[in-house]
This record gives structure tokens, C-alpha cells and sequence, in this order.
């Protein structure tokens, strides 16, 4: 593959790739300065790094959810897919009202059955809308989702059934009783697991990969998020024709340039703290993130274009600010309300 490529945009990737792990480390205390004469990438823009470990939401699962012996195996599954599928800051703990993120989990089981304990889910968000709080993330697009979830909803529940983001604990709570979490648990590659969450009507490649790699953050399944299996997302496909003029974006170029990293893009300098999440002393991850992973290939590729629409489009970056969430302030009220 290497003839195929423009090697002008692979050098321009790398740079990007540099600035934007410059922010990350400016930003967890690394580095003590931020400079930059690239407008695209500010200390405060906010694109996901080209580390696993770098991805705030999978720090809280990895800190909070995968290694928490108060939850289930199944409960886990469904916390670690919940988080992509709302995609919102800090869900788990706007979802319970709860300012203790080790306690913070949704228990889809009883959600089966106790339709108090979901009304007060529903209730929870509700609350949290009033005050600007929104489950959905803005840089994903969850029209699928909500499609599929509303659809079960009324379903199970009668075609009066109102459309609410509630429904996604009720649609993946069914995953337990059709016995879609019992295949991810049991899975013995990505792949499967990929194949498993991608069955469910609704969930496209986007969060059917992104769901499984979550997954990956949890020792009891046997697969990790590091494995020659890529479905690229329409950012990362954006990039690869881009990469590779001459070829349709595949899942195989993401695996070869991982694979290919030094030689293509050369070394990115990742400092020790990004090599893996502690927690209680243990690693989440059996191997440390020193270079690019299969996964962290595919997101790292989609982000340049992020980066390359920024750079054509200048008032964009504006959008793509850091917007830190009051979280704390929010239960509060949802509990005094």
C-alpha cells in the first residue's frame, strides 16, 4: 500500500497529531506552556487524541464502571454501551442523581421490572433538561438510536408510548432478556463482539465498533479494543480517500497504517501518564498504549478531518470549545427538586 499513498497528507496528519497531543498534556498538567500558531488547535478545542487513554469518557469507565466489583457483568456491559450511545457528560451520574461516580450505574435488570426505579431515572433527566443538562453529546449523531429505542419503547409499552431518552434504558435493558449481552460477554474477538451490537436495528458501524471497543476497558471479556478489525467511520473514510486517492476507504488501510505507523507518520511522543489507566494499583489495560492501536488509528484519522474543516472553516472552532459541565450543580437541584 505504501506506493498508493500521498505521503504530503500523512506528514500533515502528523503534525496535527503532535498539536493535538501538545493540548492533552498541557491540559492534564504535563507541560506547564501551550503554544501554538495554529488557530485550528487551541488549548481548549476539543478533539478526541490519538490514545485510547486520552479519551475522557473511557478514563470514567475505566476509573468507575469496567473494575467495580458492585456491578454485575451484565450491568457492565450495558454501562460501558450506554456511555457512547448517550454520549453526555458525566451520564451515568446525571441518570442516578448520584455524586459518587463508583455508585454511579445504571442496574438495567431491574430496570426490567421495577418501573419506579426507571420512573425515576425519567424523572431525573427530566430535571436536568430544565437546567441546560443534554444526555446527548453534540458531536455524534444519534438519529438511529433514538429511532430504534422509541420503536421498542412503543412496542413493548403501546403505540402511545411517548418518545423520550428514557427509552434507551428500556431498549438495552431487552438486550439482557434476548440474550444480545450474553453473546458480548461470551465473544471472542472484537469482531464478534462488534457483529453482535451492529445486529440490533438501529446501531450502524459508528457504535457497533465504538461499542464493542468500550468494551474492552473491562477484563472479564477476551478481546481488546487492539485488534486487526476496523469498521472506519465516515470521518476516518474522509481522510482515507484522502490518504489513498487511487482506493476506496477500507477497514484494511486503518489496519496497515497501524500496523505501518512508524514508517508512514513516525513515532508520536505519548509521555508515561497516557500509557495506561491505574486504578487500585492495576492496570485496565493488560498492554500499554505507547503507540497508535487499531482503534486509536481509526479515531486519530477521522479527527485530522475535523482538523482540516476547522482550518477551511475558522468560525468553527469556536463550536468545538471545551465546555466544562457543572455536574455536581445539576444533581443538586435534581435532588432538591
Amino acid at each position: 500500500m505504501q506506493n498508493k499513498i500521498d505521503m504530503a497528507v500523512a506528514a500533515d496528519i502528523k503534525q496535527f497529531w503532535d498539536k493535538a497531543v501538545h493540548a492533552f498534556d498541557y491540559r492534564a498538567g504535563l507541560v506547564d506552556k501551550f503554544e501554538t500558531n495554529d488557530f485550528a488547535v487551541q488549548a481548549d478545542t476539543e478533539y478526541f487524541g490519538p490514545n485510547v487513554t486520552m479519551d475522557d469518557r473511557l478514563r470514567y469507565l475505566g476509573n468507575n464502571i469496567s473494575n467495580n466489583k458492585d456491578i454485575s457483568e451484565e450491568n457492565k456491559v450495558l454501562n460501558l454501551i450506554v456511555t457512547h450511545f448517550y454520549g453526555g457528560r458525566d451520564c451515568h451520574r446525571v441518570l442516578n442523581a448520584e455524586m459518587d461516580p463508583k455508585k454511579a450505574y445504571t442496574d438495567f435488570r431491574r430496570a426490567l421490572t421495577d418501573k419506579t426505579y426507571v420512573a425515576e431515572i425519567k424523572s431525573n433527566l427530566d430535571k436536568a433538561k430544565k437546567v441546560g443538562y443534554s444526555i446527548w453529546s453534540t458531536t455524534e449523531l444519534h438519529t438511529s438510536l433514538m429511532g430504534a429505542m422509541n420503536k421498542f419503547a412503543k412496542k413493548k409499552f403501546g403505540e402511545d408510548t411517548p418518545k423520550h431518552a428514557v427509552n434507551m434504558i428500556h431498549w438495552l435493558s431487552g438486550w439482557i432478556e434476548d440474550g444480545t449481552v450474553d453473546k458480548i460477554l461470551n465473544s471472542k474477538s472484537l469482531k464478534e463482539c462488534v457483529g453482535h451490537i451492529c445486529s440490533k436495528e438501529g446501531v450502524g458501524s459508528y457504535y457497533g465498533y465504538h461499542g464493542g471497543t468500550d468494551q474492552s476497558s473491562n477484563r472479564s471479556v477476551s478481546f481488546t479494543h487492539d485488534e486487526p478489525f476496523v469498521l472506519p467511520g465516515p470521518g476516518c473514510q474522509w481522510t482515507l480517500r484522502r490518504l489513498f486517492p487511487d482506493q476506496k476507504p477500507t477497514g484494511a488501510q486503518v489496519v496497515w497504517l497501524r500496523e505501518n505507523q512508524h514508517e508512514i507518520f513516525g513515532s508520536v511522543d505519548f509521555k508515561p501518564f497516557w500509557h495506561n489507566i491505574e486504578v487500585n494499583g492495576q492496570k485496565v489495560f493488560d498492554k500499554d498504549q505507547t503507540e497508535l492501536s487499531y482503534y486509536s488509528m481509526e479515531v486519530a484519522l477521522c479527527q485530522w478531518g475535523i482538523y482540516k474543516d476547522i482550518q477551511a472553516n475558522p468560525a468553527r472552532e469556536a463550536r468545538r470549545k471545551i465546555k466544562p459541565t457543572d455536574v455536581d450543580s445539576i444533581i443538586n437541584y435534581i435532588k432538591a427538586n
